[in-house]
């Protein structure tokens, strides 16, 4: 991230380097835990057992949003806030929290029924276990978020992904099946909410008291949130609520492996800018060069790291399925490539969120996300009937459509970019990405073993990539650089 001198620019500055330092040392461990994680329980668990926990995960991500009332965001955006709100605050989440997870134990028979596995019943009851825990730590969380205190957090997320994966692999190892990937986020939310109490919070804690008034803004805040989070979850899950009801357990299990992949390398990259972009970005709304600014830059980081990877995934999507998952997904390669593509364009609408929320602009979220909900789901539905490739076809030509449609509603409107400068910061990176890409495929042709043609192709692409980005995206690169403390100062280049 890289921002021009300015009278908010040094103190912001140094405070968003530190938080990109420590959330990308998070974001790079916890990745690596969980594609080790991958490959072991890929060759320990049936496909089916995937699409189990993927129907699971969706249901959990509707109940996640009421989990707060909404006000999680509300708390970084809102500058002031008193012990009273904080108290009151914290046992709404509480409250929110145990509430929801009693209807879902209660409605599990049904949901169980309406997808016609039974076994979905108790994967249910577990993993509300699992939220009504993290609801415990999470104010906590949001807080040290807020003021930046990322080093912190980062010393409560390692030690607690690193005890979800061995509990995972433990149980998978001991033949518990589906189990091994909901006791494994159990064991991850206990863990972190202790230590979120123990290192985050500061000797704080919440009163008895709970004043539904001096927490209305934060409530009103929050509606728009919850309504927001819902539609947007639904967009973001529709694919596996249909596709689970349409194609079965197994289908989705097929499906889910390679969108989840895709997904990770999104929410390894974009949440190191975007968490702490968005803090930034709320301390300076009250300028508007400086705010736009920050979220240019914070689109050029995104896709500058971005970009490379799912470029890379896609050319060697054969090779990763069979030394990642193994020989008995190799028909997934079609599915890795489109979500590739899928997971490429994405990635670029993402920071949008961090904006709007950063502005107090959850109202127009709301309504993007509900024009949306409308779209979304005949096209998925559409797709299904070409199976599970179709699906994720129909998933990438949705996020096409609304490419230009999200920067002229979105991001013109709260941070004034036109459209031309806020196109350069992707289609720099990305056409440095596909010559690098072509350069990675032609050095790995000669070989034929997978592990050799993964190996050279990933570090052509690599050397390639860095090599073009000294001479046309010199921006980016000398951003790395300080970012890595291999220099001091503003950092001067072009594109």
């Amino acid at each position: 991230m890289v921002l021009r001198d300015g009278p908010k620019t040094p103190s912001l500055k140094r405070q968003a380097f530190s938080g990109v330092r420590w959330t990308a040392l998070s974001s790079v461990v916890k990745l690596g835990l969980q594609l080790v994680q991958m490959v072991i329980l890929a060759r320990l668990l049936a496909p089916s057992d995937f699409g189990l926990m993927a129907i699971v995960a969706s249901v959990m991500a509707f109940l996640q949003i009421f989990a707060d009332a909404g006000v999680s965001n509300a708390i970084i955006h809102y500058q002031d806030i008193d012990e009273t709100q904080k108290s009151s605050l914290y046992w709404l989440n509480i409250g929110a929290s145990t509430a929801l997870a009693a209807i879902v134990v209660a409605a599990s028979p049904l949901i169980a029924r309406f997808y016609g596995d039974m076994e979905i019943r108790p994967l249910l009851m577990l993993t509300c276990t699992g939220m009504i825990v993290d609801a415990a730590g999470l104010q906590i969380r949001i807080v040290a978020q807020k003021e930046l205190a990322f080093a912190a957090l980062t010393a409560v997320d390692l030690p607690a992904s690193l005890v979800g994966f061995v509990t995972a692999v433990a149980v998978a190892f001991g033949g518990g099946g589906v189990y091994s990937l909901v006791l494994g986020g159990v064991a991850t939310a206990v863990t972190r909410t202790a230590l979120n109490w123990i290192l985050l919070s500061r000797g704080w804690r919440p009163r008895l008291v709970f004043n539904l008034p001096s927490i209305a803004g934060f409530l009103r805040f929050g509606a728009y949130m919850i309504g927001n989070n819902l539609v947007n979850t639904f967009n973001s899950q529709v694919d596996i609520m249909l596709g689970g009801k349409l194609l079965g357990a197994s289908a989705m299990g097929l499906y889910s492996v390679p969108r989840n992949l895709s997904l990770r390398v999104a929410m390894m990259i974009n949440p190191i800018v975007t968490q702490v972009g968005m803090p930034v970005m709320a301390k300076a709304q009250g300028d508007a060069a400086l705010l736009r600014q920050v979220y240019l830059q914070t689109i050029r980081m995104v896709s500058s790291v971005n970009f490379p990877i799912y470029v890379g995934l896609a050319v060697f999507a054969p090779e990763a399925v069979r030394l990642l998952l193994g020989e008995k997904w190799a028909g997934v390669v079609p599915l890795l490539q489109v979500f590739a593509c899928w997971g490429l364009l994405r990635s670029t609408g993402n920071p949008v969120g961090s904006l709007l929320l950063a502005m107090g602009r959850a109202d127009l979220a709301f309504k993007w996300n509900l024009v949306w909900m409308f779209i979304t789901p005949p096209a998925i539905w559409i797709g299904s009937r070409f199976g599970a490739t179709g699906m994720a076809v129909a998933m990438f030509g949705v996020v096409a459509v609304g490419f230009v449609p999200n920067w002229y509603f979105l991001v013109r409107s709260q941070c004034g970019a036109k459209f031309g400068e806020y196109l350069v910061q992707m289609i720099v990176p990305f056409v440095l990405s596909a010559v690098a890409g072509l350069a990675g495929f032609a050095a790995a042709w000669p070989f034929t073993a997978p592990p050799i043609r993964l190996i050279v192709g990933v570090a052509v692409i690599g050397a390639a990539y860095l090599a073009l980005s000294a001479v046309f995206n010199r921006v980016w690169l000398d951003a790395m650089r300080e970012l890595l403390g291999f220099r001091k100062g503003a950092p001067k280049g072009r594109a």
